[in-house]
């Protein structure tokens, strides 16, 4: 397969929507949370004790596709964790409660 160059130029911003969910995230995580409905978080863990999977299972992920809500789930984990354990997530999946379900995964 070829390799296709895309150019950074005029990268991307996150919309609006995007802050707002990374920010309802994070306040999950430092036990802040307020705003119905909230997420259910799912840390899987290695024997070390390492966060290595993350599932947010929340149906405010509405029509955005997987990358998205994987990046927001990764900007919210950093702010909230800090750098160093954001870098041993090896998973970090979005999910609405029906996807949820059907892949067995289940939050609180």
């Amino acid at each position: 397969m070829p390799v296709q160059r895309v150019s950074l130029r005029g990268a991307r911003r996150a919309p609006r929507h995007h802050d707002e969910l990374r920010a309802r995230l994070v306040d999950e995580w430092r036990n802040q949370g307020t705003v119905e409905p909230r997420p259910d978080i799912v840390e899987e863990t290695d024997d070390t004790g390492a966060t290595v999977h993350i599932y947010v299972i929340w149906d405010d992920w509405g029509t955005l596709g997987q990358q998205e809500r994987s990046e927001i789930i990764m900007d919210a984990y950093e702010e909230a964790q800090g750098q160093q354990r954001a870098l041993g997530v090896a998973v970090a999946m979005g999910l609405t409660r029906a996807e949820g379900q059907r892949m067995g995964v289940s939050g609180g």
